[in-house]
């Protein structure tokens, strides 16, 4: 009884085996080659997406900086502003000197004051005198 493994090695065999063998690795190399394909697509595309990325963070930044730049010219505006503002309200008369101009005003006005005029004032001149 000659098994298989009891056969002689025969050159056909030999071949036979070798191009089944070659035939595995073959395809092996195939699987291993479509792999590496796909991975180096991902890769290249994880780039694309990496570079699209990091130029928008740079227009992002660009435009954020540009805006932060004019909230600070804004914030210089305003500054200066509320210091003109300041120096404006040091000329502006206080409350002791407003009150002191209504006192002024009262005492001269003449809808509310007794001022006499100078006829008046010679008429009781001669009539004092015409009384002595």
């Amino acid at each position: 009884m000659n098994t298989e493994r009891d056969k002689p090695t025969t050159l056909r065999t030999i071949i036979n085996e070798l191009i089944e063998r070659t035939g595995d690795a073959t395809r092996r190399l195939r699987v291993l080659e479509q792999s590496i394909e796909t991975t180096d697509s991902r890769i290249e595309s994880i780039e694309k997406d990496i570079l699209n990325t990091d130029k928008q963070m740079q227009k992002s930044f660009l435009e954020l900086e540009s805006k932060i730049r004019k909230q600070q010219e804004k914030i210089l505006q305003m500054e200066n502003t509320i210091r003109e503002i300041i120096k404006q309200m040091k000329k502006l008369a206080t409350s002791a000197e407003i009150g002191e101009l209504e006192e002024l005003i009262e005492i001269y006005n003449p809808l509310k004051s007794n001022f006499v005029t100078r006829d008046e004032v010679e008429r009781m001149i001669e009539e004092r005198l015409s009384k002595q």
